[in-house]
């Protein structure tokens, strides 16, 4: 007794019957619209691409670390940006500060600590005016307020009062070291050079902290915010091939799904699929 199911021979046959040589022949048949088509659309977007507002980049570079690379992105740098350009009574901060992140780029040189900023504008002076007023913000926002400025001016009190006790201590035992025969000089000359060290650390802990208190200002510029003369070329070549590509691909796509339909016409099974798979996607999306 032959218990198989006829629709599944039926599936099977459709499966065995669809070889190379028939994908191959959808290929063929569709080939003019497969070529000139993905050519049509790589063109357009070339032609587009000429037409793409002109962009122009301002570069500045600073002395810093990677925490003022970071503080140019932050809401602090952003948002007064945003107000000053008029960003925001057009649209929702969260929104301006993304279109202001696409215009601002910050990248970070860990070897030598150096930070590039980078801002694009449609002027050369709207560039070099956005990349000036972002240095301005990161200025300000560098300085501590509030309990860090006082926890730096604290600590600057004790690098002070800690130079100023082995400043003492070396003085003495410089004395000591001159009066001092041979018996006992290892150790005070010991002492005199640990005291130094402290001294010097002490100066190099002050000089660190009056920095922190001080913000970063432009002293800091390698380079100052460049007026751009020339502007960015798109990437027309690349946004072409992408786009032939892209269109080969649904191309394909679309003439494999609509041999797809017309064979189904010959087939009734096939055609009882594809009308259950039509009605369950429309009840799928809510139709």
């Amino acid at each position: 007794m032959n218990t198989e199911n006829p629709n599944t021979e039926s599936t099977v046959s459709i499966i065995e019957t669809f070889t190379l040589i028939d994908l191959l022949q959808v290929i063929v048949d569709n080939l003019r619209l497969l070529v000139i088509g993905p050519v049509v659309a790589g063109l357009v977007v070339f032609a587009a691409a000429s037409l793409w507002p002109k962009t122009y980049e301002s570069t500045a570079i600073l002395k810093a670390e990677q925490i003022t690379a970071s503080l140019i992105h932050s809401a602090a740098v952003l948002d007064p940006i945003a107000k000053t350009l008029g960003y925001t009574p057009g649209m929702e901060v969260d929104d301006a500060r993304l279109k202001l992140k696409e215009e601002i780029q910050a990248r970070f040189n860990a070897k030598d600590k150096l930070v590039t900023l980078i801002t694009k504008a449609h002027t050369p002076q709207a560039a070099q005016a956005l990349n000036m007023s972002v240095l301005q913000q990161v200025y300000a926002q560098s300085k501590p307020r509030d309990s860090e400025k006082a926890r730096l001016e604290k600590q600057l009190e004790q690098a002070k009062a800690r130079e100023k006790e082995a400043s003492q201590s070396a003085q003495l035992l410089g004395k000591k070291l001159e009066s001092t025969g041979t018996s006992g000089a290892s150790e005070v000359a010991q002492g005199y050079a640990q005291m130094m060290r402290v001294v010097q650390e002490s100066q190099a802990a002050q000089s660190t902290i009056e920095q922190q208190l001080n913000g970063l200002d432009a002293s800091v510029l390698v380079q100052e915010a460049t007026l751009p003369t020339k502007h960015s070329e798109p990437k027309r070549g690349l946004s072409t091939v992408l786009a032939v590509q892209a269109a080969g691909f649904l191309l394909l796509i679309w003439v494999f799904i609509r041999n797809s339909i017309r064979n189904s016409k010959r087939n009734i099974n096939l055609a009882k699929k594809l009308a259950i798979l039509k009605a369950s996607w429309l009840k799928a999306i809510g139709m």
